[in-house]
């Protein structure tokens, strides 16, 4: 009679996927992130042996289940791992920012679009210096800079990060930090994206016209100066600001008068105000006391479907 040898149709499978990714890589169709993260998961194989020979025989699809614990295992501490490296600072690379602008410039367009960065925009302590700054972060993260004037003398700065190699790998992971310092005496066009990250911009003192600002993940605060915008029409829109998935401060001079259009997505968290300087009006409107419709106030939009809007005020 003959006997038939037992074979594992898991392990079979398993070398077989290993074969295909280590061709895959070699061919260049597999990322160096993705690459690493599977070599640290490499162990997680001895894991999975040993499951399988205690479980086989034993348990009903044994095997199957030993796979499905072994994934489990590794994808939990693979999320683990990256989220306390993606707290991290790092500063492996660096980008300096120095525009200088001419003098004939009657708008200065900033567009920032970053990733898991914190993002700090204020007043240049030199007018003269230009735009400066810089990006401080990993060296998964590339900064492209790019300046335009356009055919109307207005010019556009525009900052974006990205990160070309897909997954980074996991000992380059961690945050970014991104300073700017605009002049005075020029017109202001700020449009701020940022994915995870708290932004602080402290606009005091700079000619604002438009501000749009959408932070996925985190805090926003913005000061707005006591400006009169000059290219804007009589009480258009402003901007809107949004903070998803964090608290949404704006500080506003006190002779300004404002009307705010909030927006808690349902959240109910309460906005917090001065009701001695606004009214809080039937569909979430916070509007100054101190308004005149038929004069000149800012409007603004604010978006915290997960946190608070905080309204404050400066003498």
């Amino acid at each position: 009679m003959k006997s038939f040898r037992r074979t594992n149709l898991l392990w079979g499978i398993v070398l077989l996927a290993i074969a295909a990714f280590v061709l895959a890589y070699a061919l260049g169709y597999v990322p160096a992130g993705v690459w690493d993260t599977a070599l640290r998961a490499a162990p997680a194989l001895l894991i999975l042996g040993g499951l399988s020979m205690l479980l086989r025989g034993r348990v009903p699809l044994g095997s199957l289940l030993s796979l499905l614990i072994t994934l489990a295992l590794v994808a939990g501490i693979g999320v683990t791992a990256f989220s306390q490296r993606a707290g991290q600072q790092r500063d492996d690379n660096r980008v300096q920012i120095a525009q200088a602008l001419d003098p004939g410039v009657n708008l200065l367009r900033i567009q920032v679009d970053a990733l898991a960065t914190d993002i700090e925009i204020t007043l240049s302590n030199d007018p003269a210096s230009g735009v400066t700054g810089q990006f401080v972060g990993s060296s998964e993260s590339e900064v492209d800079v790019n300046f335009s004037i356009g055919a109307d003398n207005s010019a556009t700065l525009a900052i974006r990060e990205s990160q070309p190699a897909g997954l980074p790998r996991l000992d380059r992971i961690g945050r970014g930090a991104l300073t700017l310092n605009l002049p005075a005496g020029v017109p202001v066009d700020i449009e701020l994206v940022g994915q995870d990250g708290d932004a602080i911009l402290n606009l005091d003192g700079l000619d604002l016209e438009r501000l749009n600002v959408d932070v996925a993940r985190g805090n926003l605060a913005a000061t707005l100066p006591d400006y009169q915008p000059v290219l804007i029409g009589l009480n258009e829109i402003n901007g809107s600001l949004r903070a998803g998935d964090g608290t949404l401060t704006l500080i506003l001079p006190q002779a300004m008068p404002a009307r705010l259009q909030l927006d808690r997505g349902g959240g109910g968290i309460d906005p917090v105000y001065d009701p001695a300087i606004f009214n809080y009006l039937v569909g979430d409107v916070l509007e100054s006391r101190a308004i005149d419709p038929s004069g000149n106030f800012l409007q603004f939009t604010l978006t915290a479907p997960r946190g608070q809007i905080r309204v404050e005020s400066l003498p």
